[in-house]
């Protein structure tokens, strides 16, 4: 793949992921979700990607929506931005989903390097929901309990997904 291809992903995803969180801010809730949607279908054309990936992004999508939801439900998290009420906010899908558009492009050197992929998803997961604290997208309180559980779950997350991603997409 290109150094170009690989720009392209990672500061789309960017691009995408801070339009979220600023949109949030802003009091936009549907602004993040919308830019994430322009950058999946460039990238969906632009990748030229083949039906099992589509499928892998979406179930990681379902998974992210699952795991916020539960964070919501257990009031561990608060979101700005809800659409539905009792549901992780669009805005936190559709992070998910260009999260995992990621994969297998800009991220790709990650896969089969499950230290690394623990190591990186234990820092950046929680690295990413402090960000959406400083930015007044979601609320919690940062905690010795609250960080070690983000942690553990994006530390396991991580390679879980290249897992599921090497069962979805690449064994095709």
């Amino acid at each position: 793949m290109s150094k170009f291809k690989k720009a392209f992903n990672i500061l789309g995803f960017q691009l995408a992921w801070w339009s979220c969180v600023l949109g949030i801010q802003n009091g936009y809730s549907y602004f993040g979700p919308i830019i994430m949607a322009v950058f999946l279908s460039v990238h969906l054309i632009f990748f030229k990607l083949n039906g099992s990936e589509i499928v892998f992004i979406g179930a990681v999508g379902i998974i992210g929506a699952m795991v916020d939801t539960a964070f919501l439900q257990l009031s561990f998290i608060e979101y700005r931005g809800l659409t539905v009420p009792y549901f992780a906010p669009l805005w936190i899908i559709a992070m998910w989903l260009g999260f995992a558009a990621t994969l297998n492009h800009s991220l790709s050197w990650l896969a089969d390097r499950w230290l690394f992929a623990v190591l990186l998803g234990a820092i950046f997961g929680p690295l990413s929901y402090l960000a959406g604290t400083k930015f007044g997208a979601l609320n919690f309180t940062p905690t010795f309990f609250s960080i070690t559980v983000l942690v553990v779950i994006w530390g396991v997350a991580v390679p879980l997904l290249y897992l599921l991603n090497q069962k979805m997409v690449l064994a095709k």
